[in-house]
């Protein structure tokens, strides 16, 4: 504890008219308590009492008592040991039996009134700072701030103190709800622990569950591998074959557009007359001609051997062709196309030249190969004919001049005993005939 100021007290009276001057610790203002004390009272008191004193609470007294032992203590035999000089703290339980209280003995009379209340002022100061925890004397305005101090942290202890009691409160009631419903709980445990044997058989089986789906995982990713690789296998084999196929069809474009231009060939081909072409009949005045060949002579107009044998044999020659293409065999004779000598034979096998120049000893010959050549003319006519009409076209096919023995249209073919004029004539009649036949045979192939 801080040591109490120290009072101003003058021997022979107190400065200021017997007064006792402290200072405030806290601001060390001057604090002054009066002291006028009058003859009568102190003769009184020193009359009536031997020594004064100031009660005190317990816990003064306590403190009061531990300072003044041994240095401030108790004695040996558990009385108060005062120091000489000083106040004596004498315990309310060994001085005053029932008393709950202890006091400050003053010393006697033999001191002034004014030395004898800076002395208590004294002790109660210091008991104060004991207490308090502040050093006094404190002046009013700092003894308010103290109180105000002192009444704030009451107020929070207070505010504690409710704060504690409400949560007694609670845990009585809490307790009280426990002990009065002990059922519940046992209710609330039996849940909960047939709450974890469900979670527990649930974890079991979602174990169980787990584990086939770890089985089945990896047997997925062993299919997924499996499907890789015959993915893998299957587009090599894809590409593979594409690249087959590409090259498939550039050939079988290849092929396809060889075709096409082979059928436009062929369809040229086919609209095209061979024996149009091959053997081109028609005419130049009074004459026939084949291929530009003059058929017959006239006497204005001499026409070589040599270009009439030519177009006899062309004539032979496109008959015999016609007949083969036909299918058809001659019966009554047979042409023998050799070129610019053309023969003829008859069914006994006599052989009968149809080319000149022609004499006056070999001219019936010549006329029987004339007769030869027309004859075949008029069977193939004849079985063309038979064909239209086995085929029902209507109409038929007909020659447009008539061929009657040796006479075409009632013209002779025969040279001799003819004239040329009249020969010419059923020559150009007679290359006539073989053109329609030849219309005919180009229209049925």
């Amino acid at each position: 504890m801080a040591p109490v100021a120290a009072a101003a007290v003058g021997r022979d009276g107190p400065p200021n008219a017997g007064g006792v001057e402290f200072r405030c610790l806290a601001c060390a203002c001057a604090l002054d308590f009066s002291c006028d004390v009058g003859p009568t009272t102190t003769n009184a008191n020193a009359t009536s009492l031997d020594e004064s004193f100031v009660v005190l609470a317990p816990e003064l007294a306590t403190r009061e008592r531990r300072r003044q032992l041994p240095g401030g203590g108790f004695g040996g035999d558990g009385s108060m040991r005062s120091p000489p000089g000083r106040s004596r703290v004498v315990d309310a339980h060994h001085r005053a039996g029932a008393m709950g209280e202890s006091f400050v003995m003053l010393p006697n009379g033999d001191a002034s009134e004014c030395e004898v209340k800076a002395s208590v002022l004294a002790k109660i100061f210091d008991v104060a700072s004991d207490l308090s925890g502040k050093d006094h004397p404190l002046c009013e305005t700092c003894s308010l701030g103290v109180l105000r101090e002192v009444r704030r942290k009451t107020a929070e202890a207070e505010a504690e103190c409710a704060r504690y009691e409400e949560t007694l409160e609670r845990l009585r009631e809490a307790n009280e709800e426990e002990e009065s419903a002990p059922g519940a709980l046992t209710n609330v445990v039996k849940d909960l622990e047939k709450s974890e044997a469900e979670a527990m058989e649930t974890i079991n089986a979602l174990k169980l569950e787990l584990a086939s789906t770890r089985t089945a995982r990896n047997n997925l990713a062993k299919k997924a591998a499996a499907l890789d690789e015959a993915e893998d296998h299957y587009w090599r084999e894809f590409h593979t074959f594409k690249k087959n196929l590409h090259a498939h069809l550039e050939k079988r474009d290849s092929i396809l557009s060889r075709i096409e231009q082979a059928q436009n060939h062929i369809n040229r081909l086919e609209k095209t007359n061979v024996f149009n072409d091959a053997f081109h009949i028609w005419t130049d005045g009074a004459f026939g001609t084949i291929n530009g060949f003059r058929l017959g002579r006239l006497p204005n107009v001499a026409v070589e051997w040599d270009e009439i044998n030519v177009a006899f044999g062309l004539s032979c020659l496109l008959l015999h062709s016609m007949a083969r293409i036909c299918k058809f065999t001659f019966t009554q004779y047979t042409l023998k196309p050799m070129g610019s000598f053309p023969k003829v034979l008859d069914s006994k096998g006599n052989v009968y030249e149809l080319f000149g120049p022609v004499s006056i000893i070999s001219s019936h010959k010549y006329d029987k190969a004339l007769l030869g050549f027309l004859t075949c003319l008029s069977e193939l006519s004849e079985f063309m004919r038979a064909k239209d009409v086995r085929q029902g076209v209507n109409p038929a096919f007909e020659l447009p001049f008539a061929i009657s023995g040796d006479k075409i249209d009632g013209k002779k073919v025969s040279f001799t005993f003819n004239r040329d004029e009249n020969w010419t004539y059923a020559l150009k009649l007679c290359l006539t005939d073989l053109k329609l036949m030849l219309a005919w045979l180009s229209h049925k192939d």
